[in-house]
């Protein structure tokens, strides 16, 4: 995947002219006509996977649970708005996962890159997702894929994974998003990346570095593991800690892309 730093500032072009929609409350357009500077598409946030592995594949266990109740679709558009400067309009467009599947993100691979026309496939979808809106920009937050170590073995979006090792067992947290920005003209993807915590490590140094997974994760105790999978979406501890790492990659990550300085890196700035 490309990297934050593959084009110019977005919300410089967004800045060039006054907002119409967001007025004095500061909240968000609605959905419906007229232009906006950034439209805002969440199409993540609704599942949890809680995954076993083993030394085998015969050992390996999964199962998807619904997670509506944690309002991570809502936090995600929180934190989109809180990264775009004020003054700025922002839409947030509604998705229907029924009308509208996500994408196989699987699909990205080096062969598909090669041979099939992925920029082509991208644009197309979301002309659909977004139809009948008119915004000089899209921001899609979708899940990342990351492989698991060295393993072929994959996890993506927001999962907790029990691992098979040589000495025993390690359990893991995580939360992985990738942000893609659209131009709302041609729907060519301006800027790319997975919302990252420490964003001095891209994915491929994180590898190198010994990282069991490419994207926020943490280490938990081995009862951390729900006895049910489907006990998961009713854990707080696991609600909680998928929430604080999503929130800290998208903090981190969002102005990076918009070409915006957070009030976190003006800090550092300053302390340097």
């Amino acid at each position: 995947m490309t990297g934050a730093e593959t084009a110019g500032s977005v919300s410089k072009q967004a800045n060039g002219k006054t907002a119409t929609r967001r007025g004095a409350t500061g909240r968000p357009a609605s959905a419906g006509g007229g232009s906006c500077d950034f439209g805002v598409v969440v199409t993540t946030g609704d599942e949890f996977t809680a995954l076993t592995t083993g030394l085998t594949v015969f050992q390996n266990k999964k199962m998807v649970v619904p997670i509506p109740g944690w309002g991570l679709s809502d936090l995600i558009f929180a934190r989109t708005r809180a990264a775009i400067p004020a003054g700025v309009s922002v839409l947030r467009i509604p998705y229907n996962p029924a009308k509208f599947p996500p994408r196989d993100e699987s699909k990205d691979t080096l062969k598909d890159r090669l041979f099939g026309d992925l920029n082509a496939e991208l644009a197309g979808y979301m002309r659909e997702v977004v139809k009948g809106t008119n915004c000089r920009h899209y921001i899609q937050i979708l899940n990342s894929i990351s492989p698991i170590g060295t393993s072929n073995y994959t996890v993506r979006g927001f999962g907790i994974l029990n691992q098979d090792v040589v000495l025993g067992r390690r359990i893991y947290l995580y939360a992985l998003a990738f942000i893609r920005i659209f131009d709302g003209r041609d729907f060519s993807v301006v800027r790319q990346s997975s919302a990252l915590i420490n964003m001095h490590h891209s994915l491929v140094v994180q590898r190198l570095l010994g990282r069991q997974i490419g994207g926020p994760y943490r280490e938990l105790p081995a009862e951390s593991f729900p006895t049910r999978p489907e006990d998961a979406a009713d854990n707080p501890d696991l609600r909680d800690g998928v929430r604080a790492m999503l929130t800290e990659s998208l903090d981190k990550t969002l102005p990076l892309l918009l070409g915006v300085r957070s009030a976190a890196s003006q800090s550092d700035a300053k302390e340097r």
